[in-house]
């Protein structure tokens, strides 16, 4: 009597189960079809439909703990960790780097060049493949200081092939950040418009943006004038990858000058603080300044970004970039050549400068980088 008494009440479970799961499914087909038919909707049944979902599964879940089933709970692999984990490692060369584990992030040290040349080949980051269209995506490889006489007994064609590479992941991680913020901008002044106003919460936010972006000079509870919000709309915007890539070659001689192996230096940012490196001649009326110094080089790429963003010199700047953006959303392709030509406040050589700028982006093909993006996955740290 007890066997039966235990099999009737699996059974009822069973049937639960599936009643369950059944119920699940369907209601699934009738949320999307409710989201077809208002479009307007989408995102918010979405999210409805991601905690409906939750909850069934956790309710499921917990059946089938009771019934005795195991449940498979395998992670869903990011893109760059598909590509590494198809990929055959077993021909690298020697000495292979060694993995430090540290408080904020795990970098791979003693990377020589002949191994990062390698790991750039098995992922499809060269050239020929950018040129034919195979290779979209780039690796997240984020290096973590640069190295004194890196490019030494190296021809000057292996000295930027490397560092165009290295620095491009920079650029674009720092400009994946600045396009999240636009989005989320994006995101709050449509809701502003729809809801005549915003929750504090996102009103502190948005005042928070435009106080970072130098659109207002303290941060306030009032809103922002429509002048403010266009402004910041301007100003909050990625920074083309091929003017960024001729800018930091220029600036840091491909990585080499004293600035960017003593200080991470890329873009040869003036600053008057103490962590500077001063300069063995300083021009005369500009006071005590010197070379902003950096921890790593990523910073050095978000401060300049954020320098060309928010600096009053290049408002010329940042207007050609609106108006090439016109109403384009996220990462698009712009004329970096034209940008560069707004830059002649940058450098005290003027139209000179800017004319070597265009030069170096189309000798060097540079606006290839223009339509890459980054593997979606964690970044690798390197030394």
């Amino acid at each position: 009597m007890n066997s039966s008494f235990k099999t009737s009440n699996i059974v009822a479970l069973l049937i639960a189960v599936t009643l369950i799961a059944t119920g699940f499914a369907l209601n699934i087909i009738h949320t999307q079809s409710e989201s077809a038919r208002k479009p307007s909707q989408a995102k918010e049944t979405a999210i409805t439909k991601a905690v409906s979902t939750d909850d069934s599964l956790t309710h499921i879940a917990e059946i089938h703990e009771n019934l005795g089933i195991s449940v498979s709970k395998t992670p869903v692999k990011t893109e760059l960790e598909q590509i590494r984990e198809s990929i055959d490692w077993s021909d690298a060369p020697s000495p292979a780097p060694e993995l430090v584990k540290t408080d904020d992030y795990d970098v791979y040290i003693n990377v020589t060049r002949e191994y990062l040349v390698y790991v750039f080949d098995k992922l499809g980051y060269t050239g020929d493949k950018i040129d034919s269209g195979e290779t979209e995506a780039i690796p997240p490889l984020l290096v973590v200081s640069i190295n004194k006489g890196w490019s030494e007994g190296e021809t000057v064609q292996f000295k930027k092939s490397i560092f165009y590479r290295v620095i491009l992941s920079l650029i674009l991680y720092e400009n994946e950040a600045v396009l999240r913020e636009r989005e989320e901008l994006l995101a709050m002044l449509e809701r502003r418009k729809n809801d005549n106003g915003l929750p504090s919460e996102q009103l502190d936010r948005l005042n928070h943006l435009a106080y970072s972006y130098r659109v207002i000079g303290k941060e306030s509870e009032e809103p922002l004038s429509d002048d403010q919000i266009r402004e910041l709309l301007v100003r909050v915007d990625m920074v083309p990858p091929s003017l960024a890539l001729a800018q930091a070659a220029h600036e840091s001689g491909y990585a080499t000058s004293r600035f960017a192996y003593t200080a991470n230096a890329l873009f040869g940012q003036w600053d008057w603080g103490a962590d500077t490196i001063k300069p063995q001649q300083q021009r005369k009326g500009m006071g005590n300044y010197g070379i902003k110094s950096f921890d790593q080089p990523i910073d050095s790429v978000r401060a300049y970004i954020w320098n060309l963003n928010t600096h009053r010199a290049y408002a010329g700047y940042r207007k050609e970039r609106a108006d090439q953006r016109g109403n384009s959303l996220g990462r698009i392709a712009m004329d970096s050549k034209k940008l560069a030509a707004t830059l002649t406040a940058y450098s005290e050589r003027g139209t000179d400068y800017t004319d070597e700028l265009q030069e170096t982006i189309r000798f060097n093909q540079l606006d290839r980088a223009d339509n890459l993006r980054l593997i979606q996955g964690q970044p690798i740290y390197f030394d």
